[in-house]
């Protein structure tokens, strides 16, 4: 019985005296729901991050990405973690550089030169 598969439930959108079928022929309406939803729970963690350290909220994001950074290191290994803090770097460079706003480009610039003079 581990190897079947058990269905997933279906979780309708639409309004309740609303019939099943016209329900899924409204994916904006569905996909605007679910965009809702994210947001609610984002905003919820987010009151709940502040409610329990105020004041100190920064501090907690810091110290759940850096739980995140030491699994993905002890998980893959410190070169490969290093590779991908690398190209996100590089990544969101690029893209602050598309937006028109360089702030990494300008802070490495600002410190090669620095050392250069």
């Amino acid at each position: 019985m581990a190897d079947e598969k058990t269905p997933k439930p279906k979780i309708e959108l639409g309004e309740k005296d609303e019939p099943s079928s016209q329900a899924q022929h409204r994916p904006d309406e569905a996909e605007a729901s679910a965009g809702d939803a994210v947001r609610h729970g984002v905003n919820c963690v987010s009151a709940w991050v502040s409610r329990t350290f105020p004041g100190h909220e920064k501090a907690f994001w810091g110290g759940v990405i850096g739980l995140l950074a030491a699994v993905v290191f002890f998980a893959i290994g410190f070169w490969r973690t290093l590779v991908i803090a690398v190209l996100v770097i590089a990544g969101v460079a690029a893209g602050q550089v598309l937006d028109g706003d360089p702030k990494i480009v300008n802070a490495l610039r600002h410190i090669f030169v620095r050392n250069n003079q």
